[in-house]
């Protein structure tokens, strides 16, 4: 006979199974704590934005940045990177876009962006800068040419203060967070 005297069986309603089920959702919920914290300031950077060139993003707006993809993907042109100036305060983060890469040519004459010669197509996230904007340098190495979208009213000392060593670049924008009717994931 399987039912024995004397043999212990465990009640489904028995009080210490209740006491583990809590242990085992407070166990749960300090790991998804941990590892959202993890994510948001080690993998990713919150940055409150003040101070946007690029059309996706504007004054306001919480973004995370992605800084450990650019240790595995490189940077690509056209790309939205969160930027801090060497020596910078919080405050001076700026987000532009990623136009040229060190050791390019950057021509601009008749209002259009030439890299080594070639025309970059921009067409759809900026502004074509003044037609009477004539200049042309060589983006150092461990550099980029990092622009707002908005070029029109770029003066040639603007452009050339957008060169920006690689080391400046906090990460590239993923994540519009705040306002939550402007929630948005970039790829």
């Amino acid at each position: 006979m399987s039912g024995a005297k004397g043999v212990a069986r465990p009640r489904s309603g028995h009080r210490g199974s209740f006491i583990f089920r809590v242990l085992d959702w407070l166990t749960a919920a300090a790991i998804a704590a941990l590892v959202t914290a993890f994510l948001a300031f080690v993998v990713f950077t919150p940055v409150s934005v003040k101070s946007s060139g690029v059309s996706d993003f504007y004054n306001g707006d919480l973004v995370f940045a992605d800084r450990l993809s650019r240790y595995i993907f490189n940077i690509s042109r056209g790309d939205a990177a969160v930027i801090k100036p060497a020596g910078g305060a919080e405050s001076e983060r700026r987000i532009a876009r990623i136009i040229a890469f060190g050791g390019e040519n950057v021509t601009v004459a008749e209002g259009k962006l030439y890299i080594n010669g070639s025309l970059l197509d921009e067409s759809e996230y900026a502004d074509d800068f003044a037609q009477a904007l004539r200049l042309e340098f060589t983006v150092p190495e461990g550099s980029v040419l990092a622009l707002p979208d908005e070029r029109a009213k770029l003066t040639a000392e603007a452009v050339e203060k957008s060169v920006t060593e690689l080391g400046e670049i906090i990460g590239e924008a993923r994540l519009i967070a705040y306002p939550l009717s402007r929630i948005r994931f970039f790829h």
